[in-house]
């Protein structure tokens, strides 16, 4: 690994304005839109686990192999997926700072972040609790309860919650002078991981979740050196080696096998403690093998990637209503499990993309969460 000190000297400038090219990073775009499309993909699995939104097992009474497997995906998925996304977050945090100062960064995230999640929580967020009481039977006498459900939990939009306080932190601790590109965020990142994973009670490998607006700190906590180091992979202009791809292998055999075995088989008391520092390993060991991997095969523009990029955050927000209304009319059909899971993920990534391209991209919307963007005017040929 290389470094250049490019990076640093931000401090020296009023509000860390310097002037940098404005490189643009296609393969932690590239990575953001997977993590971001990643939730699709986990949220479908979990109509097909044992005591999750188990509807599903428990109509149809999976085999242990097949529940095993989606099992298994979820767990690999939800062991890294929110650790890569709030460090990749910490990355372009920093990158914003310096190329446009804190009064900047505040305002772009509260356009990016703030308004659509309070947008969100009268529309998204109710939505897909009318699904859910749907799906599940569930009857729900107030209709004045739905728009204000928001109060009690903010569902899968509790991200958005966590980026903005992460941000305000950054912001407090820019203006108080603290540099983000000291080699010590290096060395105590991932041990500072392993407390709050240590404090977490929810029989789940990887973090617990917090949804709620008045959320569990310890659960914030977990995800804040993620976003410190991003920081500080920009403030310190690390290079990345396409070699980091090869920490992939030991995550996805040793490491995350390990943890399961631990966090569910072995009952000693010894075994929690253990399985924690393997969670917190297989975190950190994908966040470094994924910016490898992407380094390696995205670090071109592309326009479809940019466009999937662009597209990635719209299909995060809706994603989950469409989810559990796909499974709700899928559930009864005598096919194979994996076409019905393989059927919801691809049926409501087209959808949503359709959406995004007719109805959002171009419009207040598309430019509320990603910017205005404009339509190429199509080339005349001569023949």
């Amino acid at each position: 690994m290389s470094e250049t000190q490019s990076g640093q000297g931000s401090a020296d400038v009023a509000e860390g304005v310097v002037s940098l090219p404005s490189r643009r990073f296609h393969e932690l775009d590239a990575l953001r839109a997977f993590a971001m499309l990643l939730g699709i993909v986990l949220h479908a699995a979990l109509f097909f686990m044992p005591d999750a939104w188990s509807k599903a097992y428990s109509a149809e009474g999976y085999p242990a192999e097949i529940s095993g497997i989606y099992t298994l995906l979820f767990f690999a998925i939800h062991g890294f997926r929110m650790p890569v996304f709030f460090l990749l977050s910490g990355f372009f945090t920093a990158l914003l700072w310096q190329r446009r100062g804190l009064r900047q960064l505040a305002i772009q995230r509260l356009k990016r972040i703030g308004l659509p999640l309070a947008i969100g929580a009268f529309t998204v967020i109710p939505i897909t609790t009318f699904a859910f009481l749907w799906a599940f039977d569930v009857e729900e006498a107030s209709l004045f309860w739905w728009p204000f459900i928001w109060l009690e939990t903010l569902s899968h939009l509790w991200f958005l919650w966590f980026l903005l306080w992460l941000c305000a932190g950054f912001i407090l601790a820019a203006k108080l002078g603290i540099k983000f590109s000291h080699r010590v965020i290096w060395w105590l990142s991932i041990p500072l991981t392993l407390v709050p994973q240590l404090l977490m009670h929810e029989p789940v490998f990887g973090p617990d979740t917090s949804d709620g607006l008045f959320f569990n700190p310890i659960v914030l906590a977990y995800y804040v050196p993620f976003f410190v180091f991003g920081a500080f992979l920009y403030q310190r202009d690390i290079q990345v080696s396409r070699w980091w791809t090869l920490a992939l292998l030991p995550a996805l055999t040793v490491v995350l096998f390990s943890g399961l075995t631990l966090l569910y088989d072995v009952k000693e008391d010894w075994a929690k403690p253990l399985a924690d520092v393997f969670q917190v390993a297989f975190a950190w060991l994908m966040c470094f093998g994924l910016i490898g991997l992407f380094r390696l095969i995205a670090a071109r523009e592309r326009s479809w990637v940019r466009y999937l990029s662009d597209a990635s955050y719209w299909l995060y927000l809706w994603h989950l209503a469409l989810i559990v209304i796909a499974f709700e009319l899928l559930v009864d059909w005598q096919i194979s499990v994996h076409f019905k899971f393989t059927g919801m993920v691809v049926g409501v990534t087209v959808i949503l993309l359709v959406v995004y391209q007719f109805g959002v991209r171009y419009t207040p919307i598309g430019t509320m969460l990603n910017g205005k963007r404009t339509r190429r005017r199509a080339e005349v040929g001569v023949g």
